[in-house]
């Protein structure tokens, strides 16, 4: 995240730092809200009158949105011990990268294409329990709720290692699909899902998810559900659209965290919509 010299976002100078960077961004507070409220779910319902608010230190945005504003503008926010645990709760729900952590770098030096029936079985073999094991779902599942018609594979290669993948594919209608992309580390994610952007540049894809929390990052920032499968949500996505949101460019950064945060809420509701359930029927 790049961080430039100026006001620091934190709990206690959020109120400076917001003016500082809007006037920093040639930005209105009506054109603030506007690519707020249009960037991410978490920023519904706020108007001009509640931002001048916020700079002028009458009240407080919550800490989901306040890390939300320093990440509109690619700046870090510094946590106060207090925000820090209540982070440190949140992160349960994400093990996304779980597991990732290598000891020593794999770079990836090239990415090789294959149709699926033309990779060796010890490939197809490996991406498939990968797949299998860190996706929660089952790649045949994936590809009938999908209705995938042709598969082919972008290997993240170092040297002749597979170091990461993305399988892609073309449903029955002809439209391109993303299945599944994943890397030896963190870094290496990065690096796929960076090709991948660059690689559906200008296309619309369908994606799904099946967990919670990515059901919940992929619906925060505005990507339109396409249908139901089970439960599977297939989601079309207009890469150019996605890579314009700073939520989306961000998200293995605060933009992530905002995600978190907003996934806890509505787990919380969640669990008090079924004691209120319980309840009624009780009485």
């Amino acid at each position: 995240m790049r961080q430039d010299t100026g006001e620091q976002f934190n709990k206690h100078n959020f109120a400076q730092a917001l003016k500082y960077w809007r006037n920093y961004h040639g930005m209105s507070q009506l054109e603030l809200v506007e690519a707020l409220s249009l960037s991410h779910r978490a920023f519904q319902g706020i108007n001009q009158p509640m931002l001048s608010k916020w700079e002028h230190g009458n009240g407080q945005p919550s800490l989901m949105r306040r890390i939300g504003v320093a990440a509109l503008f690619s700046q870090n926010y510094q946590y106060q011990a207090d925000e820090q645990r209540i982070i440190q709760g949140v992160d349960k729900y994400d093990d996304f990268f779980t597991g990732h952590d290598s000891i020593y770098p794999y770079r990836i030096d090239a990415f090789k294409h294959y149709r699926w029936e033309e990779l060796p079985s010890d490939y197809q073999e490996q991406i498939t329990q990968a797949h299998n094991l860190y996706r929660h779902l089952a790649l045949p599942a994936l590809i009938e709720c999908l209705r995938i018609d042709e598969i082919s594979v972008a290997l993240a290669m170092h040297n002749q290692t597979i170091v990461g993948h993305a399988i892609l594919g073309k449903n029955k209608s002809g439209q391109e699909c993303l299945l599944s992309y994943l890397a030896i580390d963190k870094p290496s994610y990065q690096e796929v899902h960076q090709y991948i952007c660059q690689l559906f540049k200008g296309k619309t894809i369908l994606v799904s998810a099946y967990l919670p929390l990515a059901k919940t990052m992929l619906e925060d920032i505005y990507v339109p559900i396409k249908y139901h499968h089970g439960d599977i949500t297939v989601y079309e996505c207009n890469l150019d659209t996605l890579n314009s949101n700073p939520f989306f460019e961000q998200l293995f950064a605060d933009a992530r965290t905002v995600s978190l945060l907003s996934h806890h809420q509505k787990v919380q509701r969640d669990k008090r919509t079924v004691v209120q359930n319980d309840i009624s029927y009780i009485a």
